[in-house]
């Protein structure tokens, strides 16, 4: 439970902010854990190629979980690549229609495959699938589909749901500590700097606790390390 990373940001969104919680745990333990856990905030296309390229293992949940209960969720088109189309749950084709760019300039450009209007109009799934009486269902593929698929795809599995469980029992009691315990239900300084220095002198405060409790119970037996061990808590 000893925090290993700590940060302030002015950001509203905390995505930005997992390689650099990694960076940091690194630099401070001096090795570089196999395994990272991270909430849903964090998911995003960009921390996962980033995870990939350190050659670490990211375990986090998406954060619209719900779209992929549809049973018509993109994952659920299955790619022809001799035709270059996908498939849809009830057989018809979506073929490529071109490129575009999303609203978010940092993103894209994404291949686009759409089914005929008159199709999907005439589908017993309408409404579901779509409700595009204009173009139909359409599917927007990014050059980083194919990761996120596999992601999710390996969030499913045993493994992964085994060591995304120790990430409640392992992260959440440190925030109740900090809130309950220590008071820190708010800032008590303005500015960035005087809050990052306020909070690193709670996180300080915070580790040097565990680190009593630990030698207070130097002299009981150490318990037995679990299959789910060697991870980052983000």
């Amino acid at each position: 439970m000893l925090i290993t990373a700590a940060e302030v940001v002015n950001s509203a969104s905390d995505s930005g902010q997992l390689v650099p919680m990694m960076e940091q745990a690194e630099d401070l333990t001096g090795k570089r854990t196999p395994v990272t856990l991270a909430d849903g905030g964090y998911h995003t296309a960009a921390n996962l190629e980033a995870g990939k390229q350190r050659g670490q293992i990211l375990v986090m949940t998406e954060r619209y979980q719900d779209a992929e209960k549809n049973p018509y969720f993109k994952d659920q088109f299955t790619y022809d690549a001799e035709t270059d189309s996908y498939i849809c749950p009830k057989g018809q084709s979506l073929h490529f229609r071109g490129l575009r760019r999303s609203k978010n300039v940092n993103s894209g450009p994404y291949r686009i495959y759409a089914a005929l209007r008159t199709v999907c109009r005439s589908c017993p799934a309408f409404g579901v699938c779509t409700k595009d009486a204009h173009g139909g269902r359409a599917l927007w593929i990014g050059v980083s589909d194919m990761l996120l698929r596999e992601h999710r795809q390996w969030m499913r599995t045993g493994e992964a749901l085994c060591l995304y469980a120790r990430r409640q029992e392992l992260s959440e009691p440190t925030f109740g500590i900090l809130k309950d315990q220590m008071n820190a239900r708010k800032f008590l300084l303005r500015g960035l700097t005087n809050v990052k220095a306020e909070f690193n002198l709670l996180a300080t405060a915070f580790n040097l606790r565990i680190m009593w409790r630990v030698g207070l119970s130097q002299g009981e037996e150490a318990p037995e390390s679990g299959q789910c061990s060697s991870l980052d808590l983000i």
